[in-house]
């Protein structure tokens, strides 16, 4: 009598999980459901996903995990460890989302002994069908039809196959794991049996379908005007897994297996020129194909690098166009705001943002916290004894260690006691709801991005010197990732840990575009919330404008130099032409009746180019 044992590896499972566990259970003598790493394990969303996992340890699973996300090879490799390890003779493999049938493993098994009975011992057997469609096979041995590179999922795997072949190649993360194990187990002499009467139910990539253009409907002979042609599509990212893996595959088997390249060419040269010609993101997965290619004749292995991932993304169409659709997990309502306010000489102006934070309409607890950047005008005095102390649990930070805004705010988060962190500058006034709509969008996303208004505290002419963003519009590098100002920016205490908090070497302006790009790096979602307004502060001065504008045309060659690896692209030479010609066609040495330019709008872009070039020879990255 056989002992099989069951290995499920999972990734951010969800209930399709507990129903493979639960098909399986009853017919093998133990299941090792293997979690690769689920980031969702150390995020909010931990309880749902520990839900499912705990579901399964009810049902009698063993549920082990792994520290990070390492690829589907490595997960099978530390279950099937497992399961030999207790005694098993053979390991049933599935994925998370594949149910069997309640005769699956007794079907299997005696078919096993079948080949034994006929001298094959190393056998490797799959389902007949999936899905109900007949699964590949080819030629017959010892009267027992062979399957043609069988699915890992529900597969079963005799010990002696482990014993000579051995385990799952790890390098190849997804894709081709199964195919690359059936070549070396064909090597070590082991054959891949079909069992007669096995279906198994598995998700195969997601529906697609394309609706032929009418040049090409009349050579569809037998199809009906206008009916659309549907198959199944793999993710883009998925494309540079086969394409690599695929690739070393051919050159490492192709002497031996040259039946099996040729068959395996011109099956994936159509499904993957099919989703590449007709299916949705077709330039993606082009450029997914292509870097997997490069990848292979480069000898790489392991997972796709994070600035291919970012590159492709940003080939994908943009669905939706409203910050409201990119929605992460659900959040309940913060226990306690912190609102962290950076500060340097800013006793003339701070009580304007402390009289509207009193005049806020938010109804939980939070709390305000000056953090004092080295301010030589009685600032800590005017918070110590503040009229506004007690009703807003005001206090004051020390932050005078270093210079810059991002020290500041990172000495008010570590002297914060709050869950959900909403920062604001000292010299403008938040609206009387922004706390309100800050938390309401929170519950929705990681961090969150609110809007500015210029006509409130600032001059006409000051006005006229900068051009901001409507409210209902967020921040954005073109091509890349959204960002925000800090100004008005909101962040949950546990996503400012994981990033830890704003980078201190960013002492020329864009520290908000870094800290909101690491956030989406480390997995986390910007929101938008138009509704949670601030009145912005301009600089109202010539001097005040320029320094400014040069500030940040240096922080975004920095930003650039840091993540040009990731995807952020070049300003393209013309905008730079268009600068140029700009500055030199309005200078302001000409009459303004002329140029129609305000002096303080010219010194701005000036300025910024100005502060680009610095940047660029600063960090050795050409922005200009």
């Amino acid at each position: 009598m056989r002992t099989v044992a069951a290995v499920i590896a999972s990734f951010e499972p969800g209930p399709e999980l507990v129903k493979s566990v639960e098909a399986v259970v009853g017919q093998v003598e133990s299941v090792y459901v293997v979690d690769d790493g689920s980031p969702s394990l150390n995020g909010p969303t931990a309880d749902r996903v520990r839900a499912h996992l705990d579901a399964c340890a009810s049902l009698g699973a063993h549920v082990l995990g792994t520290p990070m996300n390492s690829g589907i090879g490595h997960a099978l490799n530390r279950g099937v460890r497992a399961a030999l390890a207790s005694g098993a003779d053979a390991i049933l493999t599935l994925d998370q989302d594949s149910v069997i049938d309640d005769d699956y493993v007794a079907s299997v098994t005696v078919h096993l002994d079948l080949a034994a009975s006929v001298g094959i011992d190393d056998a490797l057997a799959s389902p007949a069908t999936i899905n109900g469609e007949v699964a590949p096979f080819w030629f017959a041995h010892q009267g027992l039809t062979l399957a043609f590179e069988p699915l890992q999922s529900g597969l079963v795997i005799t010990r002696s196959v482990f014993e000579k072949a051995g385990l799952f190649e790890e390098g190849l993360f997804i894709d081709c794991v199964d195919t690359e194990f059936y070549l070396r187990a064909r090597a070590h002499g082991a054959h891949a049996l079909i069992v007669p009467g096995t279906d198994i139910r598995h998700r195969l990539g997601r529906p697609a379908r394309w609706t032929p253009p009418r040049p090409v409907r009349k050579l569809l002979r037998g199809r009906p005007a206008g009916a659309a042609i549907e198959f199944s599509e793999d993710a883009p990212f998925r494309h540079y897994y086969i394409a690599r893996n695929r690739l070393a595959l051919y050159r490492r088997y192709g002497g031996a297996e040259k039946l099996w390249v040729t068959a395996s060419v011109l099956k994936d040269s159509f499904v993957r020129g099919r989703a590449m010609l007709i299916g949705s993101e077709r330039v993606s997965r082009t450029y997914f194909t292509v870097a997997g290619v490069r990848a292979a004749v480069r000898g790489e292995t392991g997972r796709i690098p994070s600035r291919t991932v970012l590159r492709g993304e940003r080939l994908r169409p943009r669905r939706v166009t409203t910050p409201e659709a990119r929605v992460g997990a659900e959040r309940a309502a913060p226990e306690l705001v912190s609102v962290i306010i950076p500060v340097r000489d800013g006793v003339d102006v701070i009580d304007t943002q402390l009289d509207a934070l009193g005049a806020q309409t938010y109804q939980r607890p939070f709390e305000v916290i000056i953090a004092d950047n080295g301010s030589r005008d009685g600032l800590r005095e005017h918070i110590e004894h503040h009229p506004l102390r007690e009703r807003l649990s005001l206090a004051w930070v020390d932050a005078s260690a270093r210079g810059g805004g991002s020290f500041a705010r990172n000495a008010g988060a570590h002297a914060a006691a709050g869950d959900f962190y909403a920062f604001c500058d000292g010299d403008d006034r938040v609206y009387p709801q922004w706390l309100e709509h800050m938390t309401a969008a929170a519950m929705r996303y990681d961090a969150v991005g609110g809007a500015v208004e210029t006509h409130s505290l600032n001059s006409a002419d000051a006005q006229s010197w900068r051009d901001m963003l409507p409210p209902e519009t967020p921040y954005e590098f073109p091509g890349f990732l959204p960002v925000s100002p800090t100004c008005n920016f909101g962040v949950w205490a546990d996503m400012f840990a994981k990033v830890n908090g704003f980078d201190v070497e960013y002492d020329r302006g864009a520290e908000d575009s870094d800290f909101a790009i690491r956030v989406q790096l480390a997995g986390g979602v910007l929101g938008h919330a138009p509704q949670a307004l601030v009145a912005y502060r301009l600089r109202d001065t010539l001097p005040g404008i320029w320094s400014q504008s040069v500030m940040c045309g240096e922080g975004d060659a920095q930003l650039y130099s840091d993540y040009r690896a990731y995807g952020l692209p070049r300003r393209p030479w013309y905008g730079t032409v268009d600068v140029v010609l700009y500055l030199v066609l309005r200078n302001p040495l000409l009459p303004t009746a002329i140029t129609r330019v305000p002096t303080g709008r010219w010194l701005f872009h000036a300025g910024n180019l100005v502060g680009r070039i610095k940047g660029s020879i600063r960090h050795r990255a050409y922005y200009v």
